[in-house]
């Protein structure tokens, strides 16, 4: 972004007279949340970026962590057989057929940089991992996926024994685990309903649940000290999120517990407590487009400003004793599309201003422990609305907008005329550091300082100001040679209501 010249104008005087008055953070506010980095095909090495160069870029911009996508077929052997091949064991870390490698390099380079490593373990997976073998591959809505994956009925016995081997494998390099990914969608677990005589089984949430348990067993056995750092849920924000969770958590659609037949039905005969660490939520809006202020027209979705729903099913498992109290909500995986990489992206500005918008909303909710980036780079899919281009970089490597704002995001948000609130974020800073805030009259004109702020260790920072026109002002965070995007005063931002 560049950088207005300096003059001597009386607007320093008055900014600096007005005062900005240092708010302490609601107490509702988690202002500790780590930031979670992922770009698999980059930080794996598929693809010919240098994933070492990305990996230092993300630890650069002020990522905590990135997470490592573990897919069952891309790490077994002979994925397109109907059965266990006799020659391997999938229970064992060190069998040599197994395709390690390029998850090896990605967890040794992420620590090289000190990042922490979350490991999500999930599809696509092998034919033999399915307890119908012969039903992969199968269609998915309309298509058929390619000749390798699989997503039908997976085998809780041998997700079992992959997670076990990861665990093994990865012991003492993990922070977290999570378990499958966006289970509630058919593109990643089937079946997901089932008719009975008793009503509709919810296939996807009792797979779900399986899954979970076998996983969780597993890592307690193989790398005990993460036993209490497995992540449950992985959801995607559309397809009925809500529905899946209460049913994996042995709960109907009201966040009730089963009754009746449709009770054994959904294996909740005798329910346990699943010990999660947290409740993990991909809480994009519908193809990752729209902002913070966006609606939903179904009440079973999770997008990101309606994310005040997690909480209430999260509250609605500990009273029914079906999670540990106190259980967060941790963001994986979150992104906004730009143009021109998806033609109904948001403008480029518009992505770097969706993604401050919604750090600040996330902020406001206590349980969040996490927020994420998905993709560094967008893919070279150009035109395809399947693929999603959320990186803060073009396809050729060419910054975006959102680049500098994921770096400091800064949102201004209107009281009054007179009276403004100005929050924003460190993020490459690892303890309490001091920022400049500047303010400018119009936009393109010149940037004066207005108040030195000092950080929580979290790199967040929040004050008012109050002074004659306050809201018409343009504002930008200054930090260690860099800037934020520019940002104009605008509505509060909160979860909707539903």
């Amino acid at each position: 972004m560049a950088m207005a010249r300096i003059r001597h104008l009386t607007l320093l005087a008055a900014l600096t007279l007005a005062g900005a008055l240092a708010l302490p953070s609601p107490a509702s506010a988690s202002s500790t949340q780590i930031s979670i980095f992922e770009d698999s095909a980059v930080f794996l090495g598929l693809t010919e970026r240098d994933p070492d160069a990305a990996l230092g870029e993300a630890r650069a911009l002020g990522a905590d962590a990135i997470r490592m996508y573990v897919s069952w077929r891309r790490a077994s052997f002979s994925p397109a057989q109907y059965t266990v091949p006799r020659t391997f064991d999938p229970a064992d870390a060190y069998d040599p057929l197994y395709n390690w490698g390029p998850y090896d390099q990605l967890v040794r380079r992420a620590r090289a940089h000190g990042l922490k490593v979350i490991v999500s373990i999930g599809p696509a997976m092998p034919y033999w991992g399915s307890r119908e073998p012969r039903r992969c591959p199968h269609p998915v809505g309309n298509k058929v996926k390619n000749g390798l994956s699989c997503y039908w009925k997976p085998d809780p016995v041998l997700f079992g024994k992959f997670v076990k081997a990861v665990a093994t494998r990865y012991r003492g390099q993990v922070a977290f685990y999570s378990l499958w990914n966006e289970p509630n969608l058919e593109n990643y677990l089937l079946p997901q309903r089932m008719k009975t005589s008793a009503g509709i089984v919810d296939m996807g949430g009792k797979q779900l649940r399986e899954l979970f348990i076998a996983g969780y067993r597993a890592i307690r056995a193989a790398d005990r000290p993460r036993a209490k750092k497995v992540l449950f849920g992985e959801t995607s924000a559309i397809s009925s999120p809500r529905d899946t969770l209460f049913s994996a958590l042995c709960l109907n659609r009201r966040g009730r517990p089963y009754k009746g037949a449709i009770k054994r039905l959904q294996g909740c005969s005798r329910p346990k407590m699943l010990p999660i660490a947290g409740l993990a939520v991909h809480p994009y809006n519908r193809s990752a487009l729209g902002t913070v202020f966006s609606t939903s027209k179904t009440r079973a979705s999770m997008p990101m400003g309606y994310l005040s729903r997690a909480d209430r099913l999260l509250a609605l498992a500990e009273k029914y004793k079906r999670v540990p109290k106190k259980r967060g909500i941790y963001i994986t995986e979150f992104g906004f599309q730009s143009r021109p990489a998806n033609a109904r992206g948001l403008s480029p500005e518009g992505q770097a201003q969706a993604l401050n918008e919604a750090d600040r909303l996330f902020y406001d909710d206590k349980r969040i422990k996490s927020t994420a980036q998905f993709e560094l780079y967008d893919v070279p899919d150009v035109g395809s609305l399947d693929i999603f281009n959320t990186g803060l970089r073009q396809q050729d490597g060419v910054a975006k907008p959102a680049l500098a704002a994921w770096r400091l995001p800064l949102v201004v948000t209107r009281r009054r005329s007179n009276r403004v609130e100005v929050w924003g974020q460190v993020r490459p800073a690892s303890k309490r550091v001091r920022a400049v805030v500047e303010a400018a009259r119009k936009t393109g004109g010149p940037f004066r300082r207005l108040k030195r702020v000092r950080t929580n260790r979290a790199g967040y920072f929040r004050f008012e100001l109050r002074r004659a026109g306050a809201a018409r002002l343009h504002y930008r965070v200054r930090w260690n040679g860099h800037a934020s995007r520019v940002a104009k005063a605008g509505r509060k931002i909160r979860y909707r209501k539903g």
